[in-house]
């Protein structure tokens, strides 16, 4: 849960900073780290190769001063199983004793074939004797480790080729011993051998030669001393030596502690080993990434600070926006807000104080249409008509701060038998209809004040109607209904609008009263006629809006006029009023969520039976 709180910021800057700031440092950081291992490699590469090229010359070296030797031994090979005059015997010693580190040469015999030596020893003198000889054939050449040998005072190492006869029996062999630190001299002398830990090693370890032996030349070789056995690095590395020609392994650490190189000779079985401290083998590789890191750091902060200053700059006008979003929903109009850039967020800006400008119109206008709203609610009947049987009562609801429906309840004030009741819908809505409204509303007051049937009345608000909206094309469907109460009689004037609904109660059955005419508003020279009915001792009259019955639930169904009846049936021993607000709550509960498109006005009139006045 902590960790989900966390990932949900709550502020544009924390968002930035785990979305933006967060994943770019580490992409960012991803990639230097991959093209670091990549640049080490070539590095680590390149250094491998510089130091196994470096003990390739060197080892090249010692092959040629090897293969002199081995090339004349040769010879002997290739006249296997002929005989062997001193001639050239005394020639090819002769050439073995002029080369370069070769201290000794000595041919011995077999007892029974009485051997002939021919010694040529450094610094002692020599003494020649040979004779011809036959033998089948010469063993491959070996190549001894390096020994100390008194008589010469220093280590040789031996080139050794044994001789055998028809029968395969040793009869002699041929032994060539060079002086091994003038073998290696030019190994030793190499900056890389004096400037690192370096290592001439057989296949099985034995140390031939090493760095700070060498210093003291004369002291023999310790023969205990095992390459492999002081360090991790050098087991790893004499694994290595016994199974590849040459290589480099590296110890622990990053950058290790130690890295090794190994080359091994062609013409003897011996490996160099080149150990050298990590920080100096690897000082290019260990520069570059100092450099790689302190450039690529510096160039990923100065990357994240400016998007971080973008970022920062953009949440900033986002946050000024915000506040002045927050004030203005507390109602508190402050100054426009400063506009910078041409970017989105100043487009924002731009559009918010649009916004708060004709925010500020409407909440006025809003007010405005308030004031309008208290107005035309008191223009209809603030309350229920009664008197001994009748009783009538009226609802309207708008679906804006103002309508275009009325309905009005007038009594006659000379005959209080006598009741007008008006019903009117304004096409359209709004203030526009509301003011339309308004003025039937005057019309018809002042008319109905007049003698005159309920034609004339009709006809008369007509001709004054038709003289205001001759321009704007605006009409009124009108229901306007004279009931008698003493006499239960009704007369009415359809201009345009839907017939009353009447519910006989006696019999349970329902009538509309219908008759022709025209809207109002849109002839004034249209002549209205009126109708007549004798009602029956109790009854509902009802007049409504095609609001009531024309509204639509969620589904699209609307509300209907058969629901409208059986609703008016269910509910006929109830009040005018109850049954007013029934009809209205189940219209509205029908509806459900969908918005309310219409104005819903309707005026029940309920009577019953009366004695007629004496």
């Amino acid at each position: 849960m902590q960790l989900f709180r966390i990932l949900q910021p709550r502020t544009l800057q924390q968002r930035n900073t785990l979305y933006i700031l967060l994943p770019t440092l580490i992409v960012l950081s991803l990639m230097g780290l991959v093209s670091l291992m990549l640049v080490r490699q070539v590095l680590l590469k390149q250094w491998e190769e510089t130091a196994i090229a470096k003990m390739q010359r060197a080892a090249f070296e010692v092959d040629q001063r090897l293969l002199r030797p081995k090339r004349v031994l040769m010879l002997y090979q290739k006249h296997a199983g002929e005989e062997f005059n001193r001639q050239i015997s005394r020639f090819l010693l002769g050439r073995l004793r002029e080369m370069e580190g070769v201290v000794q040469v000595n041919f011995e015999w077999d007892e029974l074939e009485q051997p002939v030596t021919n010694t040529h020893t450094t610094g002692m003198g020599s003494r020649d004797g040979m004779r011809s000889m036959q033998y089948s054939r010469m063993r491959t050449l070996d190549v001894t480790p390096p020994q100390y040998d008194a008589d010469l005072q220093g280590e040789t190492v031996s080139l050794v080729s044994e001789f055998h006869d028809l029968d395969n029996r040793k009869i002699g062999q041929l032994v060539v011993k060079i002086s091994f630190y003038d073998l290696i001299d030019r190994i030793v002398k190499t900056p890389w051998w004096k400037s690192n830990k370096a290592f001439l090693v057989d296949q099985k370890g034995h140390i031939l030669a090493r760095t700070e032996l060498f210093e003291e030349a004369t002291e023999p070789v310790d023969p205990t001393r095992l390459f492999g056995t002081e360090s991790n690095l050098e087991q790893k590395t004499l694994g290595a030596l016994q199974k590849e020609s040459f290589g480099t392994v590296f110890g622990e650490g990053m950058p290790p502690e130690e890295v090794s190189g190994f080359y091994r000779l062609q013409e003897a079985p011996w490996t160099m080993v080149l150990i050298a401290p990590g920080n100096l083998a690897l000082q290019p590789i260990l520069k570059f990434r100092k450099y790689y890191f302190l450039t690529g750091g510096i160039g990923i902060i100065l990357a994240l600070l400016l998007i971080r200053l973008t970022t920062s700059t953009t949440a900033h006008a986002i946050s000024r926006v915000t506040d002045a979003a927050r004030n203005l929903a507390k109602g508190e109009f402050g100054e426009p807000l400063v506009e910078r850039g041409q970017d989105e967020v100043a487009q924002l800006t731009k559009n918010f104080n649009i916004m708060t400008r004709q925010l500020k119109e409407r909440m006025l206008l809003q007010e405005a249409m308030g004031v309008a709203r208290e107005v035309q609610q008191n223009l209809l009947p603030q309350s229920s008509y009664r008197l001994e049987g009748l009783d009538i009562s009226g609802a309207s609801l708008y679906c804006q701060e103002t309508g275009g429906d009325y309905y009005d309840i007038l009594p006659d004030k000379k005959e209080q038998c006598r009741v007008n009741v008006v019903l009117g819908d304004v096409v359209g809505h709004g203030i526009g209809a509301a003011l339309l409204m308004a003025s039937i509303r005057a019309f018809i007051r002042c008319r109905t004040a007049l003698p005159g049937s309920p034609a004339e009345v009709i006809g008369d608000v007509n001709e004054l109607l038709c003289r205001d909206t001759e321009r704007s094309g605006n009409f009124v469907t009108l229901f306007y209904l004279v009931l008698n109460r003493d006499e239960h009689q009704v007369q009415w004037v359809r201009c345009g609008h839907d017939p009353a609904i009447v519910y006989n109660l006696v019999n349970n059955t329902f009538s509309e009263l219908r008759g022709e005419g025209l809207v109002l508003g849109f002839d004034s020279e249209w002549e209205f006629k009126e109708s007549t009915l004798n009602l029956p001792d109790e009854s509902i009259i009802l007049l409504g809006s095609d609001g009531v019955w024309e509204t639509e639930n969620e589904h699209g169904e609307q509300f209907g006029k058969e629901r409208l009846k059986d609703l008016i049936a269910k509910k006929h021993h109830q009040s005018s009023e109850e049954i007013t607000t029934a009809i209205t709550d189940e219209v509205t509960r029908f509806r459900g969520n969908k918005p309310q498109d219409d104005d819903v006005t309707l005026v029940v009139i309920k009577t019953t039976v009366c004695k007629k006045n004496t």
